[in-house]
């Protein structure tokens, strides 16, 4: 336990409530990135129609909002679980006192003095079931209830005054800050000069980010290559595999399902281990090479992709697509020109959540590297490790970078097609 200036207690960052807090701040925006894509395929013309009945908008939106978006909330839940238990880093960190899964089952696949196999095996397989048991969750509760509509006109804003108002500002406000404090003070850190472990606060220097960019940026390079390559196969793969998931039900389709997000069950460090057994000898040999890592992120994040496609794609109404083809069109151009028109916004949403996943990688990574290909989150990691906090600081401003610099670009891009299609 810590003590404040005030006198109040609170539990120390280095401890269980510490990685339940540190995560949530880390997680949360994949559940947001998920419920913003539904809400954004939603038609108003529903709210609209239970308004114009006299229902008050509490009902409408435990009546009429909430259950349109039930498919995106849960397939949000389902990501933010699923990273949870397989995180690495942030308990590697900072839960050395709080041993998880996944650590612990890299702890014995690195061993110097010889790692249990079978503790391994059951590590991964308890990892490997809670994510299962997540995922058959899901399914179970969005497929029971599903609605479909026409989309286009996305639900208008409304305002709120009084206590509302201020209760959810403060609320979202404080969630916001206490997200980019950590950020803050890693800009400051990137700029402070240091000697070994001691930080010279209060001074400024560039020599930590000039040995970043200048004297060893191949971690900046390696980063951006590998999540290039996985975003674009990943976004392709996801677009394809949500369609057939959701509007060409079969049981081939329920089959791809069930194999595009078992990844999604799946730890890193537990993908990187059976990646590194599958492809370390044999007729086909990747371990040692880009290939098996740009592989890992692959299949580590393209469940992630498939997921936000799919939310959107449940509401898109068939008659949509049906009416294309009676037309004389092909199934190949009625989605291209009906169906990807309708669900861009969540196509880019899966892009970037894939690309920003990505780069953050550490779990799979930290089995799969090689010397001479180590990623930005690699070596932050070691930097951390090494007490060097400056110039892990000044890779994590690169890491914020290449991440926020795309996301803000997505926004502005789509909100721009949002405002031309009202």
């Amino acid at each position: 336990m810590l003590l404040t200036p005030t006198g109040l207690q609170v539990p120390s960052l280095y401890s269980w409530w510490g990685l339940v807090f540190v995560m949530t701040l880390n997680n949360y925006v994949y559940a947001f990135v998920a419920v913003f894509v539904g809400l954004k395929s939603m038609d108003r013309n529903l709210e609209e129609a239970a308004l114009s009945l006299g229902r008050p908008m509490s009902r409408v939106l435990s009546g009429v909002t909430l259950p349109m978006l039930l498919p995106s909330v849960f397939a949000g839940a389902m990501i933010v679980f699923t990273h949870v238990i397989g995180s690495f880093g942030v308990p590697a960190i900072i839960g050395a006192r709080t041993p998880v899964l996944a650590v612990k089952a890299y702890n014995e696949f690195v061993s110097e003095m010889g790692g249990s196999a079978q503790m391994q095996t059951t590590m991964a397989s308890l990892l490997v079931s809670l994510g299962a048991g997540a995922l058959l969750f899901q399914k179970i509760v969005v497929e029971r209830r599903q609605f479909q509509m026409e989309s286009g006109r996305t639900p208008a804003s409304s305002r709120i005054s009084g206590w509302h108002a201020v209760a959810a500002t403060s609320s979202v406000s404080l969630v916001v800050v206490m997200s980019l404090l950590p950020a803050l003070v890693v800009v400051v850190t990137a700029f402070t000069p240091s000697i070994g472990p001691v930080l010279r606060y209060g001074s400024f220097t560039l020599d930590n980010l000039t040995h970043v960019l200048f004297q060893a940026p191949e971690p900046l390079y390696h980063s951006l290559f590998l999540a290039t390559i996985a975003t674009v196969a990943g976004t392709c793969f996801s677009i394809a595999a949500a369609y057939l998931i959701v509007k060409r039900p079969s049981a081939l389709s329920h089959t791809l399902d069930v194999l595009v997000t078992l990844p999604l069950t799946v730890a890193g460090t537990v993908m990187g281990i059976a990646l590194t057994n599958t492809f370390g000898s044999g007729w086909l040999v990747l371990t040692g090479s880009w290939v098996i890592m740009a592989l890992a992120y692959f299949l580590r994040k393209v469940p992630t992709s498939v997921r936000a496609a799919i939310g959107p794609l449940h509401n898109l109404k068939d008659s949509i697509e049906e009416a294309s083809m009676s037309l004389g069109v092909s199934p190949i151009k009625s989605f291209f020109k009906v169906v990807l028109p309708v669900i861009g916004p969540s196509v880019a949403a899966a892009a970037v959540l894939m690309w920003v996943t990505t780069l953050s990688e550490l779990s799979a990574t930290i089995v799969l590297y090689f010397g001479g290909m180590s990623t930005m989150p690699i070596e932050i990691f070691q930097q951390v490790d090494s007490d060097r906090l400056a110039l892990a600081c000044a890779y994590s401003l690169l890491l914020l970078l290449s991440i926020f610099v795309p996301l803000a670009v997505a926004k502005w891009k789509l909100r721009l097609k949002i405002g031309t299609i009202e």
